[in-house]
């Protein structure tokens, strides 16, 4: 029987109980015998164009290993389980540990069959809440479910014991931290040859020199029932250019590169001209908006979307003067 022995101890001190270390939770009996890193870390291969070297059109790819949640970690070997069992100390710790308010010790099914066995061991389920961060409640409450799902299992030396499982919530997040949002930089039109300024009291014409508006990433683990895939898809929803002198203009999408005869509804004016000699500074803001699915099944927004980027560019900004003659 499967019991959250260490979450129950913590759940009971109360609301203004401060944790200094992550939670961890094993098997009732089961004393692992290696570190949550070393027992339940899940590799996990990212690629996109969201990755960092990908680009439109081309894709990056790389390797990153994370902690699960929860995963099988080695504890007693089969001699060790039976003599623990068959001495009544298992009774006793369940007893000293309130076990009998879920009702009597029930040893593992089979375990007589490994009482001689000195080199196997039980796997038991361990979950840490290293990946929940502050938020114990869902911690619990996912812990509560693994466990029941998983019974510890006994693996006899040289088999490779249980994998851990993969949470799609855990490719998901390694999708969206994978991913790498362009810093927005300007391009614009009028543009001086020489020192590339622009002009006062006219349209400026202003676009991102990046027109990638989509970016996706795919995070994909292996476990026991095949590859499982974790995609993010973040799309531009606006840019917004902005300047002392000339306001703020916010623009759907990336804008319109210049060209003659065209027309851009993403520009803005300076009513100033820059310093002698100066510049202005001109920054642009973009906004993302990103969503995900797990094995082509649409999931809906992620929970932390993409924070907005800025850069500031500093544009030179002329006054024309006429002469008359």
């Amino acid at each position: 029987m499967l019991r959250l022995r260490t979450l129950i101890a913590i759940a009971g001190c109360g609301a203004g109980f401060a944790l200094a270390a992550p939670v961890t939770a094993f098997a009732y009996g089961h004393t692992p015998t290696t570190t949550h890193t070393e027992g339940g870390t899940i590799t996990v291969t990212v690629t996109g164009t969201g990755v960092k070297g990908g680009s439109a059109g081309h894709a990056a790819s790389r390797t990153v290993s994370v902690p699960s949640p929860c995963y099988m970690s080695p504890g007693m070997t089969g001699k060790e389980y039976y003599e623990w069992v068959s001495s009544g100390k298992a009774n006793a710790d369940w007893h000293h540990t309130g076990g009998d308010l879920d009702g009597p010790f029930t040893p593992y099914p089979g375990y007589e069959q490994h009482k001689d066995d000195d080199k196997g061991h039980w796997y038991g389920g361990s979950c840490s809440s290293e990946t929940f961060g502050d938020d114990l409640d869902s911690f619990f409450e996912y812990a509560d479910k693994w466990f029941a799902a998983h019974k510890s299992v006994y693996v006899p030396a040289g088999q490779a014991p249980p994998a851990p499982p993969v949470p799609p919530e855990l490719l998901r997040d390694v999708a969206a931290d994978e991913m790498t949002i362009p810093e927005p930089v300007l391009d614009w039109n009028p543009k001086r040859a020489g020192d590339a300024s622009t002009l006062v009291n006219m349209d400026t014409w202003v676009w991102l020199k990046d027109q990638q508006k989509d970016l996706y990433v795919e995070a994909t683990a292996n476990s026991a029932a095949g590859a499982l895939t974790a995609r993010v898809d973040a799309a531009l929803s606006s840019l917004t250019v902005s300047a002392p002198s000339a306001g703020s203009t916010t623009c759907n999408g990336p804008g319109t590169p210049y060209a003659p005869g065209a027309s851009n509804p993403c520009t803005i004016q300076f009513t100033k001209a820059s310093p002698l000699g100066g510049t202005t500074p001109v920054t642009a803001t973009t906004t993302w908006h990103a969503t995900w699915s797990y094995q082509g099944t649409n999931m809906g927004a992620i929970p932390q979307q993409p924070a907005p980027q800025s850069n500031t560019t500093n544009i030179g900004v002329l006054e024309v003067q006429a002469v008359a003659r």
